[in-house]
Parts: structure tokens; C-alpha cells; sequence
């Protein structure tokens, strides 16, 4: 606003008011010479000063004068705001803060009646609502608030341009812009201010961001196997590297999955890249794990992508397998199957009830006093054939022990003798639900399946497997849903004498033929073929859980804002490609990210499920599959997948708040940080904007009248109380 003249409204010569008033302060000079003669001169000059007061106002009154106001006309003002929407506003400047573009969003909230937009629309004409990313300036609506998630780059300079240009955009008062100043792309802000700055037209800027060091800190695996052996020395080494321009200090963590292996603290210079070692693993069963090493985040660590690495490590079985056999009462089928595992490559311990306090005891950790107490007893063996009757001479403890050996740990357990006790106390590890009690007259030949148990061996359709006649056995004729038979009465799918079944990150088996011993006995082919079996068996169950899921190690980190790919290969329940298991993904990520994913079978790969989904930032995601199979089996898979920043915007986030002043004091705006903003807030105008004119009468204003009066009335009493006319 500013003032276009001052002026009277007198209707006559102004000659004619000099006269008039030259004439009262002639009358008022004599008048005071007459009050200097009749009273004390106190009072003279209060009453002079009083008379000449209400004469001047009178004056004014009579002269009438003005002023005329001018001010832009608002209903003929155009304010364009202008809002960043590529990917360095979606950064954070330090871990625990607010994104950039969080902090934008809420002056624009139309919903919100005191809003700083919503004031300035019911102030302006016109007030347009417009973000630019990449090479495109377009109208700021609802979902356009998630634009900064893609990472595109930022073209400042570009996005001006077009305002400036722009047929559509004409009588512009003033531009306000919301930015980091990041520009990467197009022609610079400062060569387009220099045209804003000839047009009169200022751009007002609100910094959004902080100023903070950037750097770069990143972890991988260094010569990490990709396959070792259970039961022996694993190192594992992880290479550090500091792009920062300062010695920087965090803590370097090895896991397996979710479990924390071991945490170091380090220390590196600028530029110093180092290797450094963990203590020595020893992995104790097979099977394959996801080894992750992790660096704690730091604030202005610009690609969180590199903070982690994940490898696959094949766990394989050991040399050896370490077997226990544990039974409540002398069976023939021991001494048999001591001799089947006698080689170098299995190590056999035993505990037999012989008596009541008598017990027969082999191997370096097992005593004659009786069943054990330590619920850590099983995690020393790979491997437990257990007879069923003996589950009920064990402790609770103990028994429940046995459960987290095979489904945490990773063992393998074979029960026989009588089912009952193994169904009551094991529940679901027990892989048969219902047998039927048998004693045939004469031997039943068996038929056994390669896979998976014995898919290595040859000539397996030449065994002479058979069910002794004469003697009692189980025969099963229902298992769990995730259970598979190996061996059945040949011709009789329906009935089985060995079941196995995968339970937890272990493996469990169930044998009906405890008296498969005598086979042993008819000569050496059927005594060599006792011991393949045999053998297999403990090796399957020592060798950890199959694979049913399979996910491909990630070769290439994901992109933040763009599809990444998630697939899986699923084997059923026979070990075969899986078509109709219904699988789910769960997915988190960097800041709460969190996506349920459905995945379906893709048509060119039997047994491959797919999906897709968009990270947001980049960082490391888990992964939990869920599969469930139309019987009801529901097994889980944890997976983990790096994801970098897209494009170039994520090479460069810092704020650049020199660069803003620099344009908004180029063209004659303000330049304001965004924390200083404040709803009553208003950007400076161009001064080239059509303005209306307001004037304003002095004589119109009513303490005018009200000083007038008062100074007369005071005169007349001052009067009376001097006793004058």
C-alpha cells in the first residue's frame, strides 16, 4: 500500500481560505491582548492556546482535507505457488525427522479452514496449486503428494520457466516456491530469476531442508564361502568403507537371520576402507541360512542401500552324523543297526533299559544311571532313533526338548515300536496319525520310493525289502498332511511301514517294522542292502530339512519407486513343483514400510510364484512368505532384499539454501526457511500489478470532532471560573 497524494476538499479558491484564515489569527492576536489585560497571564495563555486549538480544527473541518490511498487490487492478482516433488524431497536430514516433503504438505491442506493457502485464495483472485518433478509442471492434487517416493530428478530451473512462459499463467504477481534447491537436470534457476527479476515479478522462496554433512558408509561380505560343512569352522569377514569428509564411529553386526551372532565397534578415517574378521563359526546343522551383516545408520548417509548384506550359505551335512538310539527294552533290531552304522562316517550312541535300575550305555557322553534330566541332552546328536514306549519314562522337560531339537534345532528324529505314546506326546512331530497292528504269516514284499531318501543310490528297484512274516508290526494308514510314505506294502498304496515327513527346520520319520532285522540274516546281499537303508535313513534325518521353498540370491539391489520382482520356486508335499499352495508375502521395510503381498504361479515355470510390489525407500526389506497347502500345511520362508535410491536425485540430497536466497534475492523475493513459516504469512507482490485507489476524509473522522469539542469546552469553563465573558 502507498499514498498517491494529499490534498483539500475545499470547494473554493484556496486564496480565499488563506484569507479567512489569516483573519481568525488576526482576531485571535487581538483577543489575546485583551486577556493579557483582564486576568493573570497563566491564565491568558491557557485560553489563547485553547482558543487557537479549536480554531484550527475548525479550519480543518472547513478546509476538508484528504488523502488518497493506493493498493494492489487483489481480485486482479495471480499468486502461483509452486511445490518440489522429485526424490530429494522425500529424504529425511537426520534419522529420527520428518521428510522433506512432510513438512510441505500441511500448508496446503485445503481441508484446513486457517490454512496459509486458504487464507491467501480468500485474499487473492487467484491462487494456483502447481508441483514439478523431472521435466513436467502439473496441478498439485491428492496422490501427487507420493510423487517424491519415485525418485525422480529435479529441473528448478525448467519448472520457472514454464511459469514464466506459460500462455495460461499471465498477470502473475508472484511466485512462491517450496524446495530443497537441488537442481540436476535442465536450465539453471538463476538464468531464469534474471528474467523474473526484468519482469518485475519476485519469487518467493521457502527452504525446505537442513544444512548437514552427507557422506557415505557401506558394509559387504568379503570372501564369504558360499557352501561349507555342518560341524566345522566358518569365517566370515566384511569389508567397511567411509565416503564421509569425517572419521565417523558405529557398530558392525554379523546375524543369522533375525539372531545376533556378534557386534564390533569401529572407527574409520575419511576415506578409509577396512576389512575386518569375526570370531570363528561353527554351523551345527545343514541346511541353508541367510548370514547378514549390518552397519548402525548414520545421519547424512545419503544410500542406506549399502548399510547391509545378506548371502545364502548351503550348510552342508557334516562328515559325520552323530546318531542316539534310546529304547526301554532289549530289541533284536540294535545289534543290526550298530552294525549298519559302524563305517567312519556315522558315530553311534545308545541307552537301553535292561532292568528296572539297569541300563546299557555307549558312547563318551552317555551314562548307565538311568534317562537323562538336561533338557539339552538331544542338541549333541544330528540324529535320535527313538523307541516310542520309552517317551512316557521321560520327564516333561525332556520331551519337550525333544520337540525344539528337531523343529529348532534342525535334528532328525525316528520313532518305532508303538505309536500311542509318540501321538499323545509329540503331537504333529509324530508324522502318523493311525496304524493298524499287524503279524502276517508269511513275509510281504515292500516296495520303496527313491525319493527323497535314497534318490542317490542305484539299482534300488533290485531290493528284496520285505515285512517278516511271524512277527508284529505297525502298519500306517494315516499320516499328516505333510507327511510322506517311503515304503508300502507293494501293491497297497494305502498302507505304509515308513513315513517321513519335514517339521520345523528338522525332519521326523516314523517305522512300523521294528523286526526288519531278519532280512540281515538271509546273506550278504540282503545284509548290504540292510545297511544302504539304514544308512540313508540316519543320513536323510541328519542332513536338515529339504528346501521346499527356494528363493534365487538377489544379484542386483532393487531400485527404490520402481516394481521390484519377488519370486520363489515351492515344492508340495511330494517334493514335486506346487501349483495350487496358496502363498503370501509380508514386507518391511526403512521407516515402517509395510506391504501384504499375494503371490501367483507364473505359467512358464512349474512350481514359480510371483508378485510385485514398489519399495519406497531404499534400505533393506524383509520378507516372509507364508504358504499354505490345500490340506492345511502352512509353512514359512524369511528372505531379505537390498534396495538402492533411484537416479541420479539420490546422488546429491543436500539442501542447497544458498542457492535459494540467491534467487529469491535476485528477483526481489523473500527467502524463507520452512520451520519460520506461519500461517498469516503473505509473499511480496509485484509492484507492476493494476491498483485501486481509496480515499480517505479527515474531516470524516470522528475524534476530530471529539478533540474540537473538548478543547472549546474546556475554554468556556476556564472562562467562568475567571469570571470572564
Amino acid at each position: 500500500m502507498s499514498f498517491e497524494s494529499i490534498g483539500l476538499a475545499w470547494p473554493y479558491s484556496l486564496f480565499w481560505l488563506l484569507v479567512g484564515g489569516l483573519i481568525y489569527f488576526l482576531c485571535l492576536f487581538w483577543h489575546a491582548g485583551k486577556l493579557f489585560k483582564s486576568t493573570t497571564t497563566k491564565e491568558a495563555w491557557k485560553l489563547t492556546l485553547l482558543r487557537a486549538l479549536s480554531g484550527l480544527f475548525f479550519i480543518l473541518l472547513v478546509a476538508r482535507p484528504f488523502m488518497d490511498n493506493l493498493k494492489t487490487n487483489p481480485d486482479a492478482v495471480r499468486i502461483v505457488s509452486l511445490i518440489d516433488l522429485s526424490g530429494s524431497m522425500n529424504q529425511r536430514d537426520a534419522p529420527t525427522e520428518t521428510r522433506r516433503i512432510e513438512l510441505v504438505q500441511p500448508w496446503f491442506n485445503l481441508e484446513r479452514e486457517n490454512s496459509w493457502i486458504n487464507k491467501l485464495r480468500t485474499r487473492f483472485g487467484m491462487v494456483d496449486r502447481l508441483g514439478f518433478t523431472h521435466d513436467e509442471v502439473f496441478k498439485v492434487r491428492e496422490s501427487s503428494w507420493a510423487l517424491p517416493e519415485m525418485g525422480n530428478n529435479t529441473s528448478l530451473g525448467d519448472a520457472l520457466t514454464y511459469i514464466i512462459e506459460s500462455p495460461d499463467l499471465g498477470n502473475v504477481g508472484a511466485v512462491v516456491l517450496f524446495s530443497d534447491g537441488r537442481n540436476n537436470k535442465g536450465v539453471s534457476p538463476l538464468k531464469t530469476g534474471e528474467i523474473f527479476r526484468e519482469r518485475g515479478i519476485p519469487v518467493n522462496i521457502i527452504g525446505v531442508g537442513k544444512d548437514r554433512d552427507l557422506g557415505n558408509i557401506s558394509v559387504a561380505f568379503a570372501d564369504i564361502p558360499t557352501d561349507v560343512n555342518a560341524k566345522e569352522e566358518l569365517i566370515i569377514s566384511a569389508e567397511i568403507q567411509n565416503s564421509f569428509q569425517s572419521e565417523v564411529s558405529t557398530m558392525v553386526r554379523l546375524l543369522v537371520n533375525d539372531l545376533e551372532l556378534e557386534s564390533l565397534s569401529v572407527s574409520l578415517g575419511t576415506g578409509e576402507s577396512r576389512t575386518i574378521r569375526f570370531s570363528p563359526l561353527i554351523p551345527e546343522v545343514p541346511g541353508v541360512f541367510t548370514y547378514r551383516v549390518l552397519v548402525d545408520p548414520l545421519d547424512g548417509d545419503f544410500d542406506p542401500s549399502d548399510d547391509e548384506d545378506a548371502q545364502l550359505i548351503q550348510v552342508r551335512p557334516p562328515s559325520f552324523f552323530s546318531a542316539l538310539y534310546l529304547s526301554h527294552q532289549v530289541r533284536p533290531l540294535y545289534p543290526f543297526l550298530k552294525r549298519a552304522l559302524s563305517n567312519e562316517r556315522f558315530q553311534l550312541s545308545s541307552l537301553i533299559r535292561l532292568g528296572n535300575e539297569t541300563f546299557h550305555a555307549r558312547g563318551e557322553k552317555i551314562l548307565p544311571t538311568g534317562y537323562p534330566n538336561n533338557p539339552d541332552f538331544w542338541m549333541d546328536y544330528d540324529v535320535v532313533l527313538v523307541d516310542s514306549g520309552c517317551l512316557n519314562e521321560l520327564n516333561g522337560t525332556l520331551v519337550t526338548s525333544l520337540k525344539d531339537f528337531v523343529q529348532k534345532r534342525g535334528g532328525g528324529l525316528l520313532l518305532f515300536g508303538d505309536p500311542t505314546p509318540a501321538q499323545q506326546l509329540l503331537g504333529g512331530l509324530m508324522p502318523v496319525k493311525q496304524t493298524q497292528s499287524a503279524m502276517a504269516k508269511e513275509d510281504l514284499s515292500l516296495s520303496v520310493s527313491p525319493d527323497p531318501l535314497f534318490t542317490e543310490l542305484k539299482r534300488l528297484d533290485e531290493w528284496k525289502t520285505f515285512l517278516p512274516g511271524g512277527m508284529p508290526a505297525e502298519l500306517i494308514t494315516r499320516t499328516n498332511p505333510a507327511a510322506r510314505d517311503v515304503v508300502n506294502l507293494r501293491g497297497s498304496s494305502d498302507r505304509a511301514i515308513l513315513t517321513i515327513q519335514a517339521y520345523g527346520a528338522g525332519k521326523s520319520a516314523y517305522w512300523g517294522s521294528p523286526h526288519d532285522w531278519k532280512r540281515s540274516l538271509i546273506n550278504e546281499d540282503r545284509s548290504r542292502e540292510f545297511s544302504l537303508f539304514w544308512s540313508g535313513i540316519v543320513e536323510w534325518l541328519g542332513s536338515g530339512s529339504v528346501e521346499r521353498i527356494k528363493v534365487d540370491q538377489q544379484e542386483k539391489p532393487g531400485i527404490s519407486g520402481e516394481a521390484n520382482l519377488l519370486t520363489i520356486d515351492v515344492l508340495g508335499q511330494d517334493f514335486e513343483p506346487s501349483m495350487d499352495a496358496r502363498v503370501e508375502a509380508n514386507i518391511t521395510g526403512p521407516d515402517g514400510f509395510s506391504k501384504f503381498l499375494q503371490l501367483y504361479p507364473e505359467g512358464l515355470s512349474l512350481g514359480r510364484y510371483g508378485g510385485e510390489f514398489i519399495p519406497q525407500d531404499a534400505g533393506s526389506y524383509q520378507v516372509l512368505y507364508k504358504l499354505s497347502y490345500p490340506d492345511g500345511e502352512k509353512i514359512e520362508h524369511m528372505s531379505y532384499l537390498k534396495v538402492k535410491p533411484s537416479g541420479d536425485e539420490s546422488k546429491d540430497t543436500r539442501y542447497a539454501e544458498r542457492d535459494l536466497q540467491m534467487l529469491a534475492n535476485l528477483t526481489g523475493g523473500e527467502f524463507l526457511k520452512v520451520e519460520n513459516m506461519s500461517d498469516d504469512w503473505m509473499p511480496r507482490l509485484s509492484s507492476a500489478l493494476p491498483t485501486i485507489s481509496k480515499r480517505s476524509n479527515l474531516a470524516d473522522a470522528w475524534p476530530l470532532f471529539l478533540v474540537l469539542f473538548m478543547a472549546a469546552g474546556m475554554e468556556w469553563i476556564i472562562r467562568r471560573k475567571g469570571g470572564l465573558k
